[in-house]
């Protein structure tokens, strides 16, 4: 039941938004459990997601709006970004851009910061299990998935999309990765650069529907993939076994709700803590659409992926290990019906029973001994650098450049 006030009769949000109620509460279900108190959201809550999806980052708008009109170039945002350019030469639309991100929240707390990286980092191969999983599962909802069809980045290079947003997070995670001059802090900005292009491009084109799916990269869905990465990722992790305290788990929030904000999300999409963030989740995955042809497209992209990464030896047989483990994870992460509605292969759910008491005594146990949290920490970063490079095959991990875009 949705209650509170009736929403502004003067506002059209796009057909997307509600379109059906029975799949979006039927795909919301398995989170409402996890959230404390209230759970419904109200019509004013309501309206504050309708008005997301037509809404977008001013300050990267201005950016993008600069670069078209030729004030600034991409190459310079390249070189102020990588702090390669001295201040008198700046343009003054890309001096105020970077005022605006390099003036950090009063709310910022480095020790939050650190704790919440070192718990994702921690983790190792379980970090990238999880946020796989938590990729089908936002292809479940044909919400965003538009976007990325119309690209076609993701569908004709999967392994190489997938490699550069893990790149992003394995940066972002790393020890000061957040810091004005280290990679994650730099990604982070790229990437809300990118996207301001993006909208700007579709907007110039005049082919996109805005009165069907909002804005191409609007503030409800970036939201929803904020909660990815961190409302669902917890509750992944958890799931495989991972012992995450509550402290832990705001901790996480707290980074990802800088990260959020590098990314231009507004303040009302920022997750105080996990139940916030559960909150937030619960609301957007109400109002989400049912799954498209697209969704099942970019869904197929991901199972298929699993064959194409390459390894330095036995390439065949962990081609076929890796896509039956991601298969069975997904049954569990994404569910039964995710996975029907996106048209992948039912597979046992195998793998997280042999997870679970792994990581129970790895990250509950082990971790507890002196300098057992250290080893786990240099093993995991160590495992993750591993990953990254089976996705782009012995060349330089990295992500897209502006005409990729």
């Amino acid at each position: 039941m949705i209650v509170g006030s009736a929403f502004d009769p003067a506002f059209a949000a796009p057909s997307r938004f509600l379109a059906d109620r029975k799949w979006a509460r039927a795909a919301a279900a398995p989170l409402a459990p996890f959230i404390r108190g209230t759970r419904e959201p109200t019509q004013d809550e309501l309206e504050v997601i309708a008005r997301g999806l037509r809404t977008e980052d001013g300050q990267g708008r201005g950016l993008a709006e600069a670069i078209h009109r030729g004030d600034v170039t991409f190459a310079q945002f390249r070189r102020v970004l990588a702090q390669q350019q001295s201040d008198e030469d700046i343009p003054a639309p890309l001096a105020e851009f970077f005022r605006h991100v390099e003036q950090r929240p009063g709310w910022v707390d480095d020790a939050r910061l650190r704790e919440g990286a070192r718990v994702m980092r921690q983790f190792g191969p379980n970090l990238v299990d999880v946020l796989n999983g938590a990729l089908l599962s936002g292809y479940r909802s044909s919400a965003d998935v538009e976007l990325l069809a119309r690209t076609g980045r993701l569908t004709k290079d999967p392994v190489r999309r997938l490699g550069e947003t893990m790149k992003w997070v394995i940066e972002c995670v790393r020890e000061g990765g957040l810091e004005r001059d280290r990679q994650g802090w730099q990604l982070t900005v790229h990437v809300r650069a990118m996207h301001a292009l993006i909208n700007h491009r579709f907007r110039a084109r005049g082919d996109w529907d805005e009165d069907v799916h909002g804005l191409p990269v609007n503030q409800a869905d970036q939201g929803a993939t904020l909660g990815l990465h961190c409302t669902y990722y917890l509750l992944g992790a958890r799931m495989l076994g991972m012992p995450i305290t509550r402290a832990q788990g705001d901790a996480v929030m707290h980074l990802w709700r800088y990260i959020g904000w590098l990314m231009g999300v507004a303040d009302y999409w920022l997750p105080l803590d996990e139940q916030d963030g559960r909150r937030k989740f619960y609301h957007l995955s109400l109002t989400a659409p049912p799954p498209s042809d697209n969704s099942r497209l970019l869904a197929a992209a991901l199972d298929r992926s699993r064959l194409e990464l390459t390894f330095p030896r036995f390439q065949a047989w962990r081609r076929r290990w890796e896509l039956a483990k991601f298969r069975s994870l997904s049954r569990v992460l994404a569910g039964g019906p995710a996975m029907r509605e996106l048209g992948l292969r039912l597979a046992p759910p195998w793998y997280h029973v042999l997870r679970i008491p792994v990581n129970l005594v790895k990250h509950g146990l082990l971790a507890r001994l002196p300098g057992g949290r250290a080893w786990l920490l240099r093993r995991g970063e160590r495992q993750l650098d591993q990953l990254l490079s089976y996705h782009f095959g012995g060349k330089r991990a990295a992500v897209a450049r502006h005409e990729d875009a």
